[in-house]
């Protein structure tokens, strides 16, 4: 007999039934082993593409996916990424997109969200396979039906766009699972390539060092270090070391710095992280029976440390940059459900049955929502300003959107003239979530020089302002308050016509 957080196992039924410490499923038959990691594989593609069908009936989730999807297009004309279309975000994603568009020979959003799917099914995968290893086969199939569930169980632009999260997860979690079972090298670089796919990928270092250190394997930290650099030194090899760095490192001062902590970010921070647990309460009602059996050895014989170590990291990514949008808590999906999962395991039947069923409630009701819930603010009128920039366009002509519309860039096919798709994040720090009232003026010289710079390369035939509407605080940075600019637009620009709100100007 065996007791684990007070509750009394048999140690052969647990044998019998691959669960409980000790046990390993190699003691039961390889062929029901396979049929059970098939039976996982399907149940969690089943459920993943049933809770992801609004994938293909909404256009666009949120504007991250325009972003994406322009730079995508940019990549698949030849374009550079940083120097044609930027972010303050690695380069993995972007080239997802573009191997989507170009695959499918579409730009329409359900090619990449179909990555997606696959992407989250992974994950989902990945983790379900970890909790049999560490805590049996029932934690396998309630880690793999609540990761499906919560990866979907927020607001439609959070869980059902194609974020950067969503492609990161997969990775992190391959990085966790190598690193338990040994695997330094294959371990560092998963957690590279994640890290190519959103800086916070890094942070889940901590508990894989936290495992080598446990294990006292100084070669296998220097393993994952190594390792770690390989993929990061392709990308800046192959897309220039210079503007790497800058727009996934230096340039992220005003993006992460915490001088513009105010009450506005408190308070989103409080709304975002309750709403975020009340969605998500299938994976975490069970986390104070997991902190007590923090320091009992899983059935691999080690203790699920990493998993709260994870689970911090993953919190701390969150918090960086004080932003706390919706789709930055999918980091803490993977170490929360495996932690639920574990938990489960040493349940009473009807608690599992509760709980999932539970979870899967949440996720029905979040998969309905994502056809008809849009997100908060208002949303552009962005498809009839996109088809007359398309029609009054020729191929080698470019545009500039003033404001963060990227899904007119998107929409429309023609290039932007300039490397700011979201001149207001890029250009003018205008960040809604953050800030009151952005500063009037040209804060970061080298990116005025850049971008005054492309303008004089690819001069835009149309330039669409969005400052005179609300849309993702446009108001709040006009032209007027940036006088170089305005003199720019005054001496090569007349007014053309209004269109929805949105005014578009014509080169003279």
């Amino acid at each position: 007999m065996v007791v684990r957080n007070g509750a009394v196992q048999d140690v052969q039924t647990e044998k019998l039934n691959g669960e409980g410490t000790g046990s390993r499923p190699a003691l039961r038959d390889p062929g029901t082993r396979t049929r059970d990691w098939w039976q996982v594989v399907l149940l969690v593609v089943a459920l993943t593409t049933v809770l992801r069908l609004p994938a293909f009936f909404v256009d666009v989730f949120n504007s991250d996916e325009t972003f994406l999807a322009t730079q995508g297009q940019v990549i698949r004309d030849g374009g550079d990424l940083y120097r044609e279309a930027a972010d303050r975000k690695p380069p993995l994603v972007p080239y997802v997109y573009a191997l989507t568009q170009a695959v499918t020979g579409t730009t329409d959003l359900w090619s990449v969200r179909v990555a997606a799917m696959l992407a989250a099914a992974g994950t989902a995968v990945l983790v379900a396979f970890e909790a049999r290893r560490r805590f049996g086969r029932t934690a396998m199939y309630a880690g793999a039906v609540l990761t499906t569930v919560a990866l979907v169980s927020f607001a439609p632009q959070d869980g059902q766009a194609a974020n950067f999260e969503t492609f990161m997860l997969p990775l992190t979690v391959a990085g966790v699972m190598l690193a338990r079972r040994g695997r330094a090298a294959t371990s560092g670089l998963a957690i590279g390539l994640a890290t190519l796919a959103k800086q916070t990928g890094a942070a889940t270092l901590l508990p894989i060092a936290w495992t080598m250190l446990t294990r006292r394997d100084r070669r296998g930290i220097t393993k994952v270090a190594v390792w770690f650099a390989v993929p990061l030194l392709a990308a800046a090899a192959l897309l220039g070391p210079r503007q790497l760095v800058y727009w996934t490192v230096l340039g992220n001062g005003s993006y992460v710095g915490t001088e513009t902590a105010s009450a506005l970010v408190v308070g989103m921070f409080v709304v975002m992280t309750l709403a975020w647990a009340a969605c998500n309460a299938p994976i975490l009602w069970t986390l104070p029976r997991s902190w007590r059996a923090r320091r009992t050895p899983a059935a691999d014989g080690e203790t699920d440390t990493d998993l709260w170590l994870w689970a911090l990291s993953a919190a701390v990514s969150v918090a960086v940059g004080l932003r706390f949008f919706g789709h930055y808590y999918l980091q803490l999906v993977p170490p929360f459900a495996l932690l639920a999962a574990g938990a489960l395991a040493w349940s009473t039947p009807r608690a599992r049955r509760a709980t999932v069923a539970l979870a899967l409630g949440l996720g029905v009701m979040f998969s309905a929502a994502g056809y008809f819930l849009t997100p908060f603010g208002d949303e552009p009128q962005y498809r009839t300003v996109s088809r007359y920039v398309a029609a009054h366009t020729d191929r080698d002509d470019r545009v500039l959107v003033w404001g963060n519309v990227p899904e007119i860039y998107w929409a429309s096919g023609v290039r932007p003239a300039t490397r700011y798709i979201a001149t207001q994040s890029l250009l003018a720090a205008n960040h809604p979530s953050r800030v009151d009232t952005p500063a009037a003026t040209e804060l970061d010289p080298q990116t005025w020089t850049w971008f005054f710079r492309d303008l004089r390369r690819h001069a835009p035939k149309f330039i669409v302002d969005t400052s005179d509407t609300t849309i993702r605080g446009a108001d709040r940075s006009p032209v007027s308050q940036y006088p170089r600019f305005e003199r720019y637009v005054d001496r090569h620009y007349r007014f053309d016509r209004t269109i929805d709100g949105l005014d578009v100007y014509v080169r003279t």
